[in-house]
């Protein structure tokens, strides 16, 4: 399936957007190396988004928002857009980092019932995998992704939607779960995503193995 990978404001693409970039095998232009093409977002706002919402079973990467870089403002028509890509086409929309990405959500992301109120939050590692991995691409994960320094956030348990799964969790805080929306669903990893930690690049793969027929539960 396709994958795009977000690569406007708010990124990192020297460190973190590289890293993913690389794990998800996406090419860069061969002669300069540039990030063109149809595989990288520049703008939610632009003709490019335009296009690309009408995708299905596809997946749209937001690496790590840095921290002071402001968290992309989405204007009504691309949060529009949004809302019909992650519903309408069994897309998959794959949000990475800590509470500026959280942020990212909370701003940009809208449902049939309108939004969602995530609360940032970081608890100590390890983070245990759930039960609710099984039967998912996450099952073939590690049973505990590690929680490094200050790596890692998540969002509070109790203000996930009641229909999301927390597929790795510490105490009262998910660093890793599912939210379905209409026919796709949103993807959050808690890592920064700084450096290449092995267990958290098989959760990545594993984000992107979600839709069309390799998400369905069993």
């Amino acid at each position: 399936s396709e994958t795009t990978l977000y690569a406007g404001a708010g990124t990192d693409m020297e460190g973190s957007a590289n890293l993913i970039r690389r794990v998800l095998g996406i090419p860069t232009s061969f002669r300069f190396h540039k990030w063109d093409g149809n595989n990288f977002l520049r703008s939610f706002d632009g003709p490019q988004f335009r296009f690309l919402y009408r995708n299905v079973h596809s997946h749209l990467v937001v690496p790590p928002l840095e921290k002071g870089g402001g968290v992309p403002l989405l204007g009504w028509n691309a949060i529009h857009r949004l809302y019909q890509y992650v519903n309408e086409g069994d897309n998959t929309l794959v949000v990475a980092g800590g509470p500026q990405s959280v942020l990212f959500i909370n701003a940009n992301v809208v449902n049939a019932n309108g939004g969602y109120d995530l609360e940032s939050k970081w608890h100590e590692g390890p983070y245990e995998r759930q039960t609710a991995a099984r039967g998912t691409p996450f099952e073939q994960c590690a049973v505990s992704l590690p929680g490094p320094g200050t790596q890692v956030h998540g969002v509070s348990l109790a203000s996930l939607p009641a229909d999301a799964r927390s597929y790795y969790e510490a105490g009262d805080v998910s660093v890793v779960f599912e939210i379905p929306s209409g026919a796709g669903r949103i993807i959050f990893l808690g890592f920064d995503y700084a450096e290449a930690n092995v267990p958290w690049v098989h959760a990545l793969v594993a984000a992107r193995e979600f839709g069309g027929a390799a998400g369905k539960k069993k």
